[in-house]
């Protein structure tokens, strides 16, 4: 009998242990909504000719004028040629790049663009620039003769280049662009407003680029200081990026502007295409003044979250539970007419989690803009007793 009892007491004593031993079950989490204020009322003070779109750093494309069709573009085709002579040709920022020397094909160019009456920056045979300084000859003053001697440099010849620059807007998405010349001078080189924000925030993407269409002179060899034909640079926050004109484009620009809204920066970038009259090719960026100081009401600062806001709860299966808190303030600024959505997403936790440990996360999206900010523990839960860690099912 004694013996029996022994067992039977190592028996219970080893199924207890065993019983203690189990694992503790993760707290289980539940969200808390948030809750989303509306937005205000759209309005976007657009031009009454040809196309325009308009849109902002990280958000793509927000919203559109007229039909998004292929329309000549003029100088801003200058934009792929750059944008593929540095995937060509890298340069870091600071960079120089190696030295191009022209040749009598490239004074051949120049004289060629001076018959037509196009923009230049004059060249002699055998003058040396810069690959940085020959991107600035093409951009600031609009130099379709550099455009042109920039792009046989990088791919050898015009058949080279465009086809490289095509299958580089394709590779984009930008259907409604296609690339006749590296200058943009021929009006078969195309494509449309919605698409121009696109190779917008792609033109600021590349930190030389960026740099360089927001300079409003630089110093040439043989040219000397040359002046940025955007006239518009560092009014309104305009820092970019590309004019254009052409009888048959008449006057384009796309631009780039940094706004401030509910204390968060917002880049935008808009493109407003085929504005009348040659001789006053200054509408186009008269009328993107009406967009720019039309931003900050076009869009809402919404704030879903404070610091230390609850978001969620963890409870534990014996009871205790613990609060999930937003760690920082999350805002975003809401394009107006569209329609935010708010995401808490809680991890899985160990009942041994820390106060303050991060355990997942809080968003707000926006056309395509999210904010986030991590979520953390506020208390630490208490462990579960001797009895209920033996005794619970």
């Amino acid at each position: 009998m004694k013996r029996f009892l022994s067992i039977s007491l190592v028996t219970i004593i080893v199924l207890s242990i065993g019983l203690y031993l189990r694992p503790v079950p993760a707290l289980k989490a539940q969200s808390r909504p948030l809750k989303l204020s509306a937005t205000g009322q759209l309005y976007v003070p657009w031009p009454d000719y040809g196309q325009s779109a308009f849109g902002a750093v990280g958000y793509g494309v927000l919203a559109t004028n007229n039909n998004q069709k292929a329309a000549p573009i003029a100088s801003i085709a200058k934009l792929v040629t750059a944008l593929s002579v540095l995937r060509q040709k890298p340069l870091q920022p600071g960079q120089q790049g190696p030295k191009i020397t022209f040749g009598p094909a490239d004074v051949a160019i120049y004289q060629k663009y001076v018959a037509e009456q196009g923009s230049v920056v004059p060249i002699n045979d055998g003058e040396q620039l810069t690959e940085y300084q020959a991107l600035q000859a093409m951009l600031l003053p609009s130099a379709n003769n550099i455009a042109d001697s920039l792009a046989n440099w990088a791919f050898g010849s015009q058949k080279a280049y465009l086809s490289y620059a095509n299958n580089f807007v394709n590779s984009l998405g930008l259907s409604k662009t296609y690339l006749a010349d590296a200058s943009g001078f021929s009006p078969k080189s195309v494509s449309s407003a919605n698409n121009l924000v696109i190779l917008g925030e792609k033109t600021l993407e590349n930190p030389v680029l960026a740099d360089i269409v927001s300079q409003q002179t630089a110093i040439l060899p043989l040219a000397g200081k040359v002046y940025n034909v955007n006239w518009l640079l560092g009014t309104d926050g305009v820092d970019g990026i590309k004019t254009g004109n052409t009888d048959q484009a008449g006057g384009c620009f796309l631009f780039s502007a940094k706004q401030s809204v509910g204390g968060q920066q917002i880049q935008i970038v808009g493109a407003i295409l085929g504005a009348p009259d040659i001789n006053s090719p200054n509408q186009a960026i008269d009328d993107s003044q009406s967009i720019i100081e039309a931003t900050p009401q076009n869009f809402t600062p919404l704030e879903v979250a404070k610091a230390n806001q609850v978001v969620g709860t963890y409870k534990a299966a014996w009871g205790p539970s613990s609060n999930a808190v937003a760690a920082s303030d999350l805002t975003i600024a809401a394009w107006n007419g569209s329609k935010p959505t708010q995401l808490t997403k809680l991890d899985k936790v160990s009942a041994l989690a820390s106060i303050g440990q991060k355990v997942g996360s809080a968003s707000v999206t926006s056309s395509g803009q999210t904010q986030t900010v991590p979520v953390l523990l506020q208390q630490k839960i208490a462990p579960p007793s001797v009895f209920w860690r033996i005794f619970h099912l």
